[in-house]
């Protein structure tokens, strides 16, 4: 049984690596495409949302996957359309027609739901039931993030060196065609009675779980303000860096240098496990993320821009690993998968709000999109820790309890 554990994991890594190094550089990739093509930052930051909006179907997908025999295959299948649709998408550059390019990175953005949190939440079935295996190998997905954050951007800005944008971009999204091969080799994952009694959890049940419990609330809250504002980051990358005299295609090593500090920080919790409870942690490391932001905007140099990237990728991958526990943690075992595709929806949903401000004020300052962002973060700290909630902090450890009991 460990055998195929192990197996099924060493897989997943490998696909999960190859299918989130295309969307770690979708974003990039659409900004450098909006320029090759003489866009404007508001329609730039448009197409950059299209990706991330259609995860706010996120729940809809979760449940198709919990009522799949086979749910690999179906993400499988995502993997092939998300190919299919951004060669789609470039085209509808290439052709000026932008009901092509806005429909088809649509398509993509529901394909890279299930190839984000629809893969993730596969992953607990592949390993063993206890708690050092879980959090290893949510440690792992998280690298596998990381080096999609990492490689996305990097590839892009190597290939684009040599090769045309259009052909270094279609290169790159080619990779989940790969993927979805690897992932019709990984283990069947086995459900037992229990498992398939609760994926009868409906809507109604996960939605209100989370709104009588302050630590899903809290985790909600926070995991959607921290992507609201990091989502500007790649956006504002090329215009930093011209703003910072380098070319346009140096925004690339910005968004490269975030996913290093990404996979440092994956690394780091690898070494060193956190411990303390999980909403404190929200607290703390997303005021120190709160910080980094600011340390972008005092940026002077491409240099200094490249150092503070690297730092929110480093707290940001922190973050995330906490958002991870928190789910986990206050989920009610019942509707856990569930709880983890709201949450993952409600971020990435967000994130496309977040993507599209940016594009939207970046015409009128490179700075003012960072501002905002920070200006978000802060209230969603206040409104979660600091305002009356202060002194039931430790509450919400004892909030969903209950539904584990029952």
């Amino acid at each position: 049984m460990w055998r195929i554990s192990l197996n099924g994991l060493t897989l997943y890594v490998l696909t999960a690596m190859l299918a989130r190094i295309a969307t770690g550089g979708g974003a990039v990739a659409v900004i450098l495409l909006a320029h090759r093509y003489g866009l404007e930052g508001k329609m730039a930051g448009a197409l950059v949302a299209c990706l991330t909006a259609p995860h706010i179907f996120g729940p809809v997908y979760g449940r198709w996957l919990d009522q799949s025999h086979n749910p690999l295959k179906i993400i499988a299948l995502a993997c092939f359309s998300f190919t299919a649709f951004y060669q789609l998408a470039i085209l509808g550059f290439a052709w000026n027609s932008s009901w092509l390019s806005v429909s088809a990175l649509l398509m993509c953005g529901a394909s890279s739901s299930f190839m984000m949190g629809g893969l993730s939440t596969q992953l607990a079935y592949l390993v063993n039931d206890d708690l050092t295996s879980r959090r290893k190998a949510q440690s792992w997905d998280t690298i596998t993030y990381g080096f999609g954050l990492t490689l996305g951007p990097m590839m892009i800005a190597m290939l684009t060196g040599s090769y045309s944008v259009s052909f270094s971009i279609a290169l790159l999204m080619s990779l989940p065609v790969l993927s979805g091969c690897i992932m019709l080799f990984i283990p069947t994952p086995s459900r037992h009675p229990t498992q398939q009694k609760n994926l009868s959890m409906g809507f109604a049940q996960v939605i209100s779980v989370i709104r009588r419990s302050s630590g899903l609330r809290r985790t909600l809250a926070m995991t959607s303000g921290a992507s609201f504002s990091v989502a500007a980051l790649p956006v504002l990358a090329v215009y930093l860096s011209e703003s910072w005299q380098h070319s346009k295609e140096s925004g690339a090593y910005l968004v490269t240098l975030y996913g290093i500090g990404c996979l440092c920080g994956a690394v780091a919790l690898m070494l060193r496990p956190l411990r303390a409870n999980a909403i404190i942690l929200l607290r703390n490391v997303g005021s120190v993320l709160l910080v980094t932001l600011l340390l972008v905007v005092a940026s002077q140099s491409f240099n200094s821009g490249l150092v503070t990237y690297w730092l929110c990728g480093v707290v940001n991958s922190i973050f995330f690993a906490v958002t991870l526990a928190a789910r986990s943690e206050y989920a009610p075992q019942q509707g856990a998968a569930q709880v983890y595709m709201w949450v993952a929806a409600a971020k990435i949903s967000v994130a496309s709000m977040g993507a599209f401000v940016a594009g939207t004020l970046v015409d009128l300052s490179t700075s003012l999109p960072l501002l905002v962002a920070a200006g978000v973060l802060a209230a969603t700290l206040v409104l979660c820790f600091y305002k009356g909630n202060e002194s039931r902090i430790t509450d919400s450890q004892c909030d969903i309890k209950s539904y584990g009991e029952r």
